[in-house]
């Protein structure tokens, strides 16, 4: 498992992810990991809640499919596949996330191409 691990060919989804958030400020992704989660849990719950059950429930077992739905809303909101609710809040309170260096740096340059054609 090591010798795959440290392949250089070998990109995992996780690093994917890494790279498109790591120009963010932790307290914005928290916030919008936050926000992700509450509504994935809150959506998990109705799911929940619209299952009919032969038996009734203790509650023991509710209690613990709710704490259940929880970490399962925390894990979807850390991952790429969630709703995308984590990136419709990014877009909103730190719209230039998704800016890489090498964009802001083709922009200067044509920035300056065309200044430099107007002085001609």
């Amino acid at each position: 498992m090591s010798q795959i691990e440290s392949s250089p060919n070998i990109h995992y989804k996780q690093n994917v992810v890494q790279d498109k958030y790591k120009n963010v400020p932790k307290p914005y992704m928290r916030v919008a990991e936050g926000m992700e989660a509450q509504f994935t849990n809150h959506l998990l719950g109705q799911m929940r809640k619209s299952i009919n059950s032969t038996e009734p429930q203790s509650q023991a077992e509710k209690v613990y499919k709710s704490m259940l739905d929880d970490e399962r809303s925390q894990m979807m909101a850390k991952s790429d596949s969630g709703l995308g609710i984590k990136d419709l809040v990014l877009n909103q309170i730190y719209p230039q996330y998704k800016k890489q260096p090498s964009q802001a740096i083709n922009a200067y340059n044509n920035v300056t191409l065309t200044k430099e054609r107007s002085n001609e």
